[in-house]
């Protein structure tokens, strides 16, 4: 699958000097980078997700983020150890799907990834929509909290109906969509049932 890791590398590449020429960051940014303080703020286990891939900003330390592009796609060179395990999962992909979830880290609707940087690679150069991922929350604190209400709104809504597909950027979205639907996102109001966030996903 060689053929296949030259083409994700030469479409990382060319990001990597697009991004250069527009005096942009050229590798994935880092949650330590954009959240120095995330180790120590409070963590949620929101367990096991389906994530959508689209929303996987980047990785959780800096240590992995000098081996792709911003758009997750790689740029080491074919003769690496890291070249044959990406060719060795978009096999597997292709033929069994991925084994096991990767590990995330969810912090303002955006996920940064602590294990399986690679097959969120080849997810993306594949285009799949989505990649099922352990999943731990970071809380934000109360002042970036006030600054992004419609995170806050978010999390309300998140609570009644757990999908993570649905972005809004105004407030009172959300509030909105459950209106529509006859049902509330209010601190007292029950988690949706079921078959209605099935519907709605």
């Amino acid at each position: 699958m060689i053929d296949e890791y030259i083409k994700a590398l030469r479409a990382g590449e060319k990001e990597y000097k697009a991004r250069l020429a527009a005096g942009e960051y050229p590798y994935l940014p880092a949650l330590d980078d954009i959240c120095p303080d995330n180790d120590v703020l409070p963590q949620r286990n929101v367990g096991l997700q389906e994530i959508p891939v689209d929303l996987i900003a980047g990785t959780k330390t800096c240590a992995r983020q000098n081996s792709f592009a911003p758009g997750f796609l790689p740029l080491l060179d074919t003769d690496t150890e890291f070249a044959a395990k990406w060719s060795n999962l978009y096999q597997a992909q292709l033929s069994e799907g991925f084994n096991s979830p990767i590990k995330a880290y969810e912090y303002l609707h955006k996920f940064y990834v602590q294990e399986g940087n690679k097959r969120v690679s080849v997810s993306r150069f594949l285009e799949m929509p989505t990649i099922m991922g352990d999943v731990i929350r970071i809380i934000p604190t109360a002042e970036v909290m006030s600054e992004n209400p419609v995170y806050a709104e978010f999390l309300d809504f998140y609570r009644v109906a757990p999908i993570y597909d649905i972005v809004c950027e105004e407030q009172g979205s959300y509030a909105s969509i459950a209106e529509l639907l006859g049902r509330s996102i209010s601190a007292d109001a029950e988690p949706w049932p079921d078959e209605l966030v099935k519907e709605l996903k």
